[in-house]
């Protein structure tokens, strides 16, 4: 079950980025910018590792959304050999997706 600060990072990406809840990642749908596929998965610290494991197999744009700014330095470290792209709770580009 999704904590309160889970729900509404989800709800704040989903209208920003008008893309919908998705069944196996959080959010997915077309980016507008780039036409590609658009896949945020938002995050705890505690999830961290397992959200980015999750989308290293996928396919498109595809970022990790944080439920607080003290875990974006914690995303960051993980992802930085990654193509995985990081959002601050606000859905600020952090760190571009490649």
């Amino acid at each position: 079950m999704a904590n309160k600060a889970h729900s509404a990072t989800v709800r704040r990406l989903q209208q920003r980025y008008q893309v919908q809840v998705g069944e196996t990642f959080d959010l997915a749908g077309r980016d507008n910018q780039s036409g590609k596929d658009l896949i945020i998965e938002v995050e705890t610290a505690a999830t961290l590792a397992d959200g980015i494991r999750k989308l290293l197999h996928a396919d498109g744009r595809r970022f990790v959304a944080m439920t607080n700014q003290e875990s974006i330095g914690d995303a960051l470290s993980i992802t930085r050999a990654t193509q995985i792209g990081v959002m601050s709770p606000r859905g600020d580009i952090v760190k571009e997706a490649d």
